[in-house]
């Protein structure tokens, strides 16, 4: 008798410490450190299994860590795809190389003024020319007479001249340094001026598009001839009204050789006076609009100095630093 009261008392204590247990959150920390343990078949395939996980562990710990290379069980990359991805990597080290050996040291002005193919390949050096731009954004003019221009593959250089920035035909004009302001731009031809000097462009030198060839052609927006002539009583005593009607006749730019017999001696020596690159010249110097952004700049070389073929062209500050590269 005494054995089963003993044997229920111990039973009852069982049950109760139980009872207590769960109720102070036992079984949730069964349920914690069960959750924790990692699913091995997700550590060995890195989810190549997918559903597959232990009852205890939530579905957020499925997709263990991937091992290092693989995607799923096909994603390793093989020994000839490695070696190609290497090569690129070479082959572009190797281009950076070369790109630094053909640009040299960077001048300060880099990004400032930039230099573009215009005809590097003609057949003569009146022909040959590059473009120099600088950027819209240049907060002052910049120098550029004492830089050169260098072919990277033959050596041949030439170095950027002085100009005058108010041409005067037939006259000795003063040289001065020659300044590319914001947004502006120089043909830079090998050879030869056609009219002996590197000059700046302005609303009258397609006027001289008529006297000497240039490559590539002037402009050829000059005042209109009109303009020179205003309708006034003066004017009509002066020139006669046949005078009025020839010349709004005649396109801008063009200084009229042959003039109709009508026209009074005193319209004829406005004609020439007028109706010229220096009577342009006289008459709208003073304009705020008479000088334009850009330049004709000559080399003044006996022959070609860039390759008919393919050449790399380097514009060099006064420095010899390198300011940009062109190549063909």
């Amino acid at each position: 008798m005494l054995l089963k009261i003993l044997i229920g008392f111990a039973i009852a204590t069982l049950v109760i410490l139980l009872f207590l247990w769960l109720a102070t959150g036992g079984l949730s920390e069964v349920r914690n450190t069960a959750s924790g343990i990692s699913n091995p078949f997700t550590r060995l395939f890195g989810g190549g299994f997918g559903a597959f996980r232990l009852p205890w562990q939530p579905e957020e710990l499925v997709h263990g860590p991937t091992i290092s290379g693989m995607d799923g069980l096909g994603g390793e990359k093989t020994p000839e795809e490695e070696l190609a991805d290497s090569q690129k990597e070479y082959d572009a080290l190797l281009q950076e190389i070369q790109n630094a050996k053909t640009f040299g040291e960077p001048s300060p002005y880099r990004g400032k003024v930039t230099i573009s193919q215009g005809d590097s390949t003609a057949q003569s050096p009146s022909a040959e020319y590059v473009e120099l731009r600088t950027t819209w954004d240049n907060t002052a003019p910049v120098r550029i007479s004492g830089w050169s221009l260098q072919s990277a593959l033959t050596g041949l250089r030439a170095h950027i001249p002085r100009g005058t920035s108010a041409f005067v035909l037939g006259a000795v004009n003063t040289q001065e340094d020659i300044y590319l302001g914001p947004d502006t731009s120089a043909i830079v031809t090998t050879g030869v001026s056609p009219v002996g000097t590197s000059f700046r462009e302005n609303v009258c030198t397609g006027y001289l598009d008529e006297l000497q060839t240039f490559v590539p052609t002037l402009s050829r927006s000059c005042p209109s001839p009109s303009d020179s002539l205003p309708l006034t009583p003066e004017n009509i005593n002066t020139y006669g009204d046949t005078c009025f009607d020839f010349v709004r006749t005649l396109p801008s730019c063009t200084f009229p050789i042959e003039t109709p017999a009508s026209i009074s001696p005193a319209c004829r020596i406005f004609l020439s006076n007028n109706l010229s690159y220096n009577g342009c010249v006289q008459n709208y110097r003073y304009k705020s609009d008479f000088a334009r952004g850009s330049w004709r700049i000559y080399l003044n070389s006996g022959g070609e100095l860039w390759r008919n073929s393919h050449d790399i062209i380097r514009l060099l500050d006064a420095e010899g630093k390198t300011v940009d590269v062109m190549s063909y």
